[in-house]
């Protein structure tokens, strides 16, 4: 603790002049009372001893007779300052108005003594005056300057963090921090401000205490020692006295102070803070009664008591609190009134019916608060500053009377006095903080200009504009700093902007998802010279996906508002089916070709687009307010596509091959697409107001070239509002995305012998739903119209070979066919007609596959209530619902494969019951490629190998002499035929929609600039349950880790 002792200053040498004949010495002595050595500020004691110095000084002068009277022009010859260590001289002499040459006066002494207490800077003034060598007056102030605080700490403090109670120090201009000066006066406010801060935090009960610690005699520590106490929540509100509306209702339009509960328990809006109380009850004033129409209703003062409870679910967060606040709340509702007459007054520029009409007051209604705000103060404000009156004014004033009709209502009349001060015209507008972006940049996107009357609309859409562009930290209207000349009517506007790095290095990458797992890197400028040019290069690498994409963007051509752009791209894509499989008997079973989900096809692309866009309003003017914010684009892309089949398809086992091919070489698509923008979205990655609607028609082929025809319309329209709940003190977001799109085939469709066109359209282009970005409940791609695909298989030019041929697929040694009622020949081996005749087939039916095709046709909504935690943490609750289908419908589809030498296994012949089951094919002695003959050309039974085995002195896993092992090769195709008739088609396609609703948790990861999202997801139209045409497993409730953004 901080211990002061008095401390003896060395007086002024007070030897000098002697007045008349006597040394004459008068001293002014401000010294500090005991509480000030205490380390308080002097308060009223100030006061008591400017008084007591002044009469001293008075008593001194007038002691000295006529004498001293007579020579009352005495001089200063001059001004000491004593006693400063961190203060120069002249700086404290600047608060002083006696100067060297000016005529002594002791009451001007006294008012330097006043200014200097005022500065705070000092906790000790002493003032000596002595008689100078020339007869004049020697004015000594010596000063004790306020110590520097080198060390501050806060103690017990732990519901709040340090910095906030600094930054409401700052705030609230305490003037206590590190290395500002210790003023005890100081300390006792900030210690009134920290209980504050901790009433508001639920400590109401908190105590403070400071100490001050002298480290020297220029510093000290100062330490508040806190003892925060108990939380005191608010267990109950009550009103007294309402018979209209219903405690609950009341309840609901207080925001700031609520009952506790769950979830206050997380919001700290269950504390009883005054301030906030007042808040709240005037918006059940406001929200509740006046918007009802009982604008005389009155609110009293609230009772606020310690009440004892109990009970609630015994849960740690369901418990009721056992001790808390009951607040209890008069209100007299009074009675429900109607408008009566409505007039204007002061108007000039607009008459009273345009007032009238806009601002939606008609007599007879119900009198109601909300209305009268909108129309009065925003919407009249929003005409008159359209037109430059900014400085518009508009009160509402009512006479309230008695109904005659009704004794229990009432009747208001209001009159609307307008001031509408005088219209201002743009003088001047300037930028700061733009050290990289010139100002052309910016004054392109303002909508005001200067020597033009200045329109507010235009000001706050300017503004969104500014935004849109991405250059800089969100632009506020409390950043622009209006100053008006009002007897000229000129304003001049200085807006300040900070601006984003221009250069963007982001890593990207995903861990499940539609992508599959890659790593990439982004690298883009967005304001490349200064003029808003945008350069992107892009490159990813994965287990499904490389793409590398280069693109650059000119905003404004030839100073023309017409963006102009081009990309340069190539991708290699793994589309994957999640489930694809055979049908035995309807139910989903594992084929025997080894299928897996994963590798259905791999798409190749390469190609370039060229973009151009402009505002619909340097088109037209005749939607000035919509083409501010719209644009007219135009784009035109060329690609060339190459789609191979998986690696099974390409091997030379042709029994683990997909039963479907989607190889198609040299797809080539020469598009051009018209599209229609609106956006008022105030962020690009994560708005939180406005909206956007993009409509585009995509044509391809025709006249255009390239080999694909197509037609792909497409709507989407997102939607951002606050949802007017903080959570946290930060806003909470509604946002939602409605998706539409259809894309159809016209003209000679593209031929292609395989599954890579479904109905003239590519499968890579045609919809499939489900992942993270579309509905987060379901698998990727699960979402889609499935179709059976029947495969069959036909075989030509049979005949066997010797199994251990060292070239099987181009030996000519083959074995003499002899039919089964020929003698055997002398030449050994032989096969019997009969056996190769098992081996030749005709378009027999291997497999029945279910595969998903995708939509011709997809509708899709999302939906988020997305609430800020801390930081980059936040969580969103959502609900997707979708469907991928086809409006239109098909004819089927064959695709025939080239025939190729291949082996037929004989458990596949066993498997078309050409073969006994009990045959010896199906013994140890068979492979699946090899089968065994008897001596006379006929597939061996068993019974004739254990004979033979036994005569010769064989082992059971030798074959026996005379026996030989062959393969039988051929030519052999397939014929898929794709049942694309028997899927639904048309509306009903709807009723296999897919929802999912749930929450998920994000973290947005800094330098990468993607969000880490964990989705929890219930899927209440899952199918569970296995069963025709369905080849995805669905679950109930799902748990996912993902990457990226939904919408």
């Amino acid at each position: 603790m901080r211990r002061e002792q008095e401390r003896c200053l060395p007086k002024p040498d007070v030897r000098g002049s002697r007045a008349y004949g006597e040394r004459t010495r008068v001293r002014f002595f401000s010294s500090s009372d005991a509480r000030a050595r205490r380390g308080m500020r002097p308060g009223g004691s100030r006061m008591r001893r400017v008084v007591i110095t002044v009469l001293a000084a008075w008593s001194l002068v007038l002691a000295s007779g006529p004498s001293l009277l007579a020579h009352s022009q005495v001089t200063v010859e001059d001004v000491l300052i004593r006693g400063n260590r961190r203060l120069t001289a002249d700086s404290i002499r600047y608060y002083i108005q006696t100067r060297r040459g000016d005529p002594y006066n002791p009451a001007q002494i006294e008012r330097d003594i006043q200014a200097l207490w005022a500065q705070n800077l000092f906790r000790n003034i002493r003032v000596y005056v002595q008689d100078g060598p020339e007869g004049g007056k020697i004015v000594t102030f010596e000063v004790e300057e306020n110590p520097i605080i080198r060390d501050l700490k806060f103690v017990g403090l732990k519901s709040v963090q340090e910095s906030d109670v600094l930054q409401r120090f700052r705030e609230r201009r305490v003037g206590v921090s590190k290395e500002a000066m210790w003023d005890p006066a100081k300390g006792q406010v900030a210690k009134r401000v920290l209980k504050d801060l901790l009433a508001e935090k639920g400590k109401p009960e908190a105590t403070v205490d400071i100490e001050v610690e002298e480290l020297s005699t220029a510093a000290v520590a100062v330490t508040f020692r806190i003892n925060e106490g108990p939380r005191v929540r608010v267990v109950k509100i009550e009103f007294e006295g309402n018979q209209v509306f219903s405690d609950k209702k009341l309840r609901k339009a207080m925001k700031e102070v609520r009952q506790a509960g769950f979830l206050t328990r997380f919001t700290s809006r269950d504390i009883y803070h005054p301030e906030a109380l007042k808040r709240s009850l005037e918006r059940v004033r406001f929200f509740v009664l006046a918007d009802n129409g009982y604008i005389d209703a009155q609110i009293g003062e609230p009772k606020v008591e310690m009440i004892q409870q109990g009970g609630g679910i015994p849960l740690p967060l369901f418990r009721k609190p056992k001790r808390g606040l009951k607040i209890t709340i008069p209100i007299h509702e009074g009675k429900q009134y109607r408008f009566g007459k409505i007039e204007v007054e002061g108007n000039t520029l607009y008459t009273d019916e345009q007032i009238l009409r806009l601002i939606g007051l008609k007599t007879g209604d119900v009198v109601r608060s909300t209305v009268i705000q909108k129309g009065v103060f925003e919407t009249l404000k929003d005409l008159y500053g359209a037109n430059g009156y900014i400085q518009m004014t508009a009160n509402p004033r009512h006479e309230l009377r008695d109904d005659p009709d009704d004794p229990k209502r009432g009747i208001a009349d209001f009159t609307i006095e307008i001031e509408e001060g005088r219209q201002f015209v743009l003088n001047r507008l300037e930028f700061t903080g733009n050290t990289n972006t010139r100002d052309k940049v910016l004054r392109r996107e303002m909508l005001v200009a200067e020597g033009e009357v200045f329109n507010q609309y235009l000001w706050k859409q300017s503004l969104l504009r500014l935004n849109q562009l991405g250059y800089f930290e969100e632009i506020k209207e409390e950043h622009a700093t209006f100053r008006t000349n009002d007897r000229e009517g000129l304003l001049d506007i200085e807006l300040n902007v900070k601006e984003k790095g221009r250069n963007q290095i982001q890593f990207t990458g995903g861990a499940s998802g539609i992508g599959g797992s890659y790593v990439g890197i982004d690298y883009s400028t967005n304001n490349l010279f200064g003029y808003g040019e945008s350069l992107t290069f892009s490159f990813a690498q994965g287990n499904l996906q490389r793409y590398f994409l280069f693109s650059f963007t000119e905003p404004y051509v030839l100073d023309r508002n017409v963006s102009l752009g081009f990309s340069i791209f190539a991708r290699s894509y793994d589309f994957f089916g999640g489930g694809l499989g055979i049908l035995s008997g309807g139910f989903l079973s594992p084929g025997l070709f080894g299928l897996r989900g994963e590798s259905l096809f791999k798409d190749k692309t390469a190609g370039f687009s060229i973009f151009m866009s402009t505002p619909l309003a340097t088109l037209t003017k005749r939607w000035w307010r919509l083409g501010q914010f719209s644009r007219v684009g135009l784009s035109y892309s060329y690609s060339a596509n190459s789609i191979e089949d998986p690696p099974v398809n390409r091997d030379a086992d042709p029994n683990n091959d997909i039963p479907v091919t989607f190889r198609q070489p040299n797809i080539r698509t020469s598009m051009l697409v018209p599209s229609f923008t609106y956006n008022t979205l105030n962020s690009f990655l994560d708005p939180t107001s406005g909206k956007s609607l993009l409509i585009s028609v995509g044509v391809s082929g025709g006249l255009l070239g390239g080999n694909v025809r197509l037609i792909q319309p497409t709507v989407e329209f997102k939607y951002f509002r606050p949802a007017g709940i903080k959570f946290l003190g930060k806003d909470t977001v509604i946002g939602m995305r409605v998706l539409a799109s259809h894309i159809t085939n016209y003209g000679r469709p593209f031929d292609s012998n395989s599954l890579a066109f479904v109905g003239g359209v590519p499968i890579f282009s045609r919809f499939f739903l489900g992942g993270e970005d579309s509905i987060r409940g379901f698998g990727i791609r699960s979402v889609s119209p499935v179709v059976p695909v029947l495969q069959r298989f036909t075989s030509q030019k049979v005949e066997a070979i010797f199994a251990d041929d060292p070239d099987p697929f181009k030996t000519t040694r083959t074995l003499p066919v002899v039919p089964d009622t020929a003698p055997a020949p002398s030449q050994r081996p032989f096969i019997r007609q009969s056996v190769l005749e098992k081996f030749v087939f005709t378009d027999e039916l291997l497999t029945r596959t279910l595969v998903p095709v995708g939509g011709d046709t997809q509708l899709l909504y999302n939906f988020e209530y997305r609430i800020p935690l801390a930081g980059p943490l936040s969580v969103a609750a959502f609900f997707d619902i979708g469907s991928a289908f086809n409006l239109k419908g098909y004819r089927d589809q064959q695709i025939v494969s080239t025939p190729l030498p291949q082996f037929i296994s004989p458990l596949f012949v066993a498997s078309r019951r050409v073969i006994p089951l009990g045959h010896q094919l199906l013994t140890e002695l068979a492979s699946f490629e090899q089968i065994l003959l008897n001596p006379n050309g006929f597939l061996a039974t068993p019974e004739e190998v254990r004979i033979a085995q036994r005569a010769q002195g064989k082992l059971p896993s030798e074959v026996p002499d005379g026996f030989t092992q062959v393969k039988i090769r051929a030519l052999g195709h397939t014929k898929s035929e794709i049942l694309l008739s028997e899927g639904v088609r048309g509306l009903r396609g709807l009723r296999d929609y897919r929802a999912s609703l749930g929450v998920e948790f994000r973290f947005q990861m800094p330098v990468i600039n993607i969000p880490f999202r964990f989705i929890w997801a219930y899927n209440p139209n899952a199918k569970t349950t296995p069963g025709p045409n369905q080849i995805f497993f669905e679950e109930k409730s799902v748990f996912r880790f993902s990457i990226g953004r939904t919408f």
